[in-house]
């Protein structure tokens, strides 16, 4: 893909305060062949209004109003829009590294992929960027099971759709499912299951900002549910199409992880599902407590979430308010 065009969807929805620092960080890249794809969601604010006077700064930046779908619509919307076959997903409240694009299209270059996964760093200070430095080297083939493995895990990479390198068609064959929340997860073995060849760099290129309001850190709704879904939807992908049982293993600790954040959530308003998630996640036992890539403080975290749940959550949320 030498000097090829890339895409980067980025979806719009009441995000006024953040959008433009977001496209900032893209005009500032160091390889500058790019579609910026701005998707106004239906944004009942003044972001469609800023994504039109950001077109007007860079002939490189396409914007498009649509009715609201939901994140997973908005990003297909894009896709469907993208005029070449390489794709990028940043979430507009999100930024990048400078040579997050240099990185991926050499990285393309070198060893033929069609999936590239970088590291996301989350933060909450706007424009704090890493200190790691370019480098081509560290990054390295993976088969869909360690590539699966380790974005369960969430170390070097993660489920998330951002931070990725994707060739178009794997997103035309597996577009995002609409209407869920946790969608990246719902469609993460499969991505990697239609990919030829992937690659994981272990290098910071894209920054999640942890901002109150966001979907999945808003108050609890049965929504919150689609993650446990999700989780069951990609053990039936493993089962199918994945070799051996360390994937599984490391889905049912993703599972639990995921459950806990959910479960503080629930603890405040809603007890029949916090009693939901304890069952949900007690069925993992004996595959979180024979697993030896799983830490005794965890282990030991996890049971007492079991036992006493509403105390396990009550503590937890003392805590969060002492810092």
């Amino acid at each position: 893909m030498n000097n090829e065009l890339i895409s980067i969807i980025v979806p719009v929805y009441k995000v006024e305060k953040y959008l433009e620092k977001c496209v900032k960080s893209i005009l500032k890249q160091t390889y500058t062949n790019l579609e910026i794809i701005l998707v106004d969601d239906g944004s009942p604010d003044k972001c469609g209004q800023l994504c039109d006077e950001l077109a007007k700064e860079d002939d490189r930046i396409k914007v498009y109003h649509k009715e609201n779908g939901g994140l997973s619509d908005a990003r297909n919307y894009g896709v469907l829009k993208a005029t070449n076959e390489w794709i990028f997903f940043l979430d507009p409240d999100d930024y990048i590294e400078p040579f997050t694009f240099e990185l991926l299209t050499l990285i393309q270059v070198k060893y033929q992929a069609d999936l590239i996964s970088t590291k996301v760093q989350t933060t909450n200070e706007y424009e704090k960027f890493s200190k790691e430095q370019f480098n081509l080297e560290s990054s390295k083939i993976v088969t869909k099971e360690e590539a699966l493995e380790l974005m369960l895990e969430d170390k070097v990479a993660t489920v998330s759709a951002c931070a990725k390198l994707y060739k178009k068609q794997i997103l035309e064959m597996r577009p995002f499912p609409v209407g869920k929340i946790y969608e990246d997860f719902f469609v993460v073995a499969e991505h990697l299951r239609l990919a030829e060849q992937i690659v994981i760099s272990p290098v910071i290129t894209y920054h999640y900002y942890r901002r109150p309001g966001s979907i999945v850190q808003s108050q609890f709704t049965d929504k919150r549910f689609d993650f446990f879904d999700a989780g069951e939807y990609n053990r039936s992908q493993i089962k199918q199409f994945y070799d051996g049982n360390s994937v599984e293993k490391a889905l049912n600790l993703k599972i639990v992880q995921g459950s806990f954040s959910i479960s503080e959530a629930a603890a405040l308003t809603d007890t029949k599902a916090l009693r939901n998630i304890v069952k949900k996640i007690s069925s993992l036992y004996w595959s979180i407590i024979f697993n030896s890539k799983v830490s005794i403080k965890f282990k030991f975290k996890y049971n007492w979430f079991l036992l006493t749940p509403n105390l396990y959550c009550r503590i937890k949320k003392l805590l969060k308010r002492s810092i």
